[in-house]
């Protein structure tokens, strides 16, 4: 757990197509589930893994700040767009998602109160995930951005123990 906000931004294949698709996402969920956990927070060039977590971009596109509002408003529908086939294609594997609402965890973050992580990372990029249980694993998707300009992006978290909003 921490009590600092983080806006943590997980860096992997930006792009304005995702590379493979959901099946290819659903491929990057299988190694991450099977992946141990690290002992310490570090950021590698497919993410930030701790102890209990591994969190990654599946999925971004570019940049908004400057993007005409068409342009703008197409890059969000897309992001829509995978988020939903991705959903989709999971579901398929593990079943109905739990739907978690990170407002909460953003609130708390905010006054500097402890958030678990990956939702303490997630909760800054995204306003809800959809979450399944992978055995003694949870894994969440979700996608973002929170504030406009920032780029559209589809994240993956894997953790242990319960899914969030789980009960």
């Amino acid at each position: 757990m921490t009590n600092e906000p983080r806006r943590a931004a997980p860096v992997a294949r930006p792009g304005p197509e995702p590379p493979g698709g959901p099946p290819a996402a659903l491929t990057t969920l299988d190694a991450l589930c099977a992946r141990p956990f690290p002992e310490q927070r570090e950021h590698t060039a497919v993410g930030t893994s701790g102890p209990g977590f591994h969190l990654i971009r599946l999925w971004a596109g570019g940049p908004l700040w400057d993007a005409d509002p068409a342009d703008a408003a197409a890059a969000r529908e897309r992001c829509v767009d995978e988020l939903a086939a991705l959903v989709a294609v999971v579901s398929l594997r593990w079943g109905r998602p739990v739907v978690h609402d990170l407002t909460d965890a953003l609130a708390r973050t905010a006054r500097g109160l402890p958030v678990p992580p990956p939702l303490d990372a997630l909760c800054g990029l995204v306003p809800r995930v959809y979450a399944w249980t992978a055995g003694d694993r949870w894994v969440a998707i979700g996608a973002g951005p929170l504030e406009p300009g920032q780029p559209c992006q589809v994240l993956a978290a894997v953790a242990q123990g319960p899914p969030p909003g789980a009960g």
